[in-house]
């Protein structure tokens, strides 16, 4: 499990979650289910922008998801992630006995912006 549950950016300016989350192949169909209720509770919060989830296209003993959610601020992330309701989804899912998963995440700016010319 990841070591804080709630985001502390303290920005007022707009910011990407970018989470990796390692589950084991067999518990991918699984995680992505679970996965489901989170991300449902934070699509309601105020300053959620977007969020995806993507899962590699190669075979490997184990699967590193990686979810990217957009929000308008860094303020508004905090706010979301001290949700009672989703810290209790977070810990439901980290305390599944059936998943076993690890996770690291980390909140970012964008620093550099390409778009086509």
């Amino acid at each position: 499990m990841s070591q804080s549950l709630e985001s502390q950016t303290g920005l007022d300016e707009p910011v990407t979650l970018i989470k990796h989350y390692t589950v084991p192949a067999d518990e991918a169909e699984q995680f992505i289910t679970a996965y489901q209720e989170n991300a449902r509770i934070m699509s309601t919060q105020p300053g959620f922008l977007r969020s995806r989830l993507h899962q590699p296209l190669a075979d490997l003993p184990e699967t590193r998801f990686f979810h990217i959610a957009e929000w308008n601020s860094g303020a508004e992330l905090d706010k979301a992630t001290a949700n009672p309701e989703w810290l209790a989804a977070v810990k439901r899912l980290f305390n599944d006995s059936g998943l076993h998963i690890t996770s690291d995440p980390a909140a970012y700016r964008v620093v550099v912006e390409l778009n086509p010319s």
